[in-house]
């Protein structure tokens, strides 16, 4: 009997990726603005409340908030209260942004939030480590895969699809693992 990492690194297959990824035409990736309702199982990404915060979502993405099936991320909220640690405490908007920033994460209603598991944080690992290799990325992107990774997993688990405006990050993601799905969304 193998164990649960080596199913993780049989479905992953980190040993058959060799070369760099490069992003796909837009043309070939789901955007939000070409579906129609009834939409599905959204978990929302950070970039989603970003937007919403700085009043930067397209309509037909507030048209979607209202009318979809809404989830959300302990990643996410975790990334969120990391802004609210590196925000300047001497700036004079810090405390408003802060405000927002509280203010959105209690809004979401506790029986629609999603932590990763055990086994998503062994894969989205896998995930992440894979993906710095390929594209030899920084220390600092290394973190973020980690957390798209984990939003995307986490997502997958749960019959979710992650809503999101970063593309090029979730494209590569999506493309070492498809059990993975976002749909995309450009700001105003």
């Amino acid at each position: 009997m193998s164990s649960e990492f080596e199913k993780s690194l049989r479905r992953l297959k980190p040993e058959k990726h060799r070369k760099r990824l490069t992003s796909r035409d837009r043309s070939q990736l789901p955007y939000l603005s070409s579906l129609k309702p009834p939409f599905p199982k959204l978990l929302l990404d950070t970039t989603v409340y970003i937007d919403a915060l700085q009043g930067r979502l397209p309509k037909f993405v507030e048209i979607a908030l209202r009318a979809g099936n809404l989830w959300h991320s302990t990643v996410t909220e975790a990334e969120l209260a990391a802004l609210a640690g590196l925000l300047d405490p001497s700036h004079a908007g810090t405390h408003q942004v802060i405000a927002q920033i509280a203010a959105s994460v209690e809004l979401r209603p506790p029986h629609r939030i999603l932590a990763p598991d055990r086994d998503v944080w062994r894969e989205a690992g896998i995930l992440a480590g894979l993906l710095a290799r390929l594209q030899q990325s920084s220390k600092n992107e290394r973190r973020k895969a980690l957390n798209d990774a984990l939003i995307l997993l986490t997502a997958a688990k749960n019959g979710c699809v992650v809503l999101t405006r970063n593309i090029s990050d979730f494209d590569l993601l999506m493309q070492l693992d498809a059990k993975g799905q976002a749909i995309f969304y450009d700001t105003i």
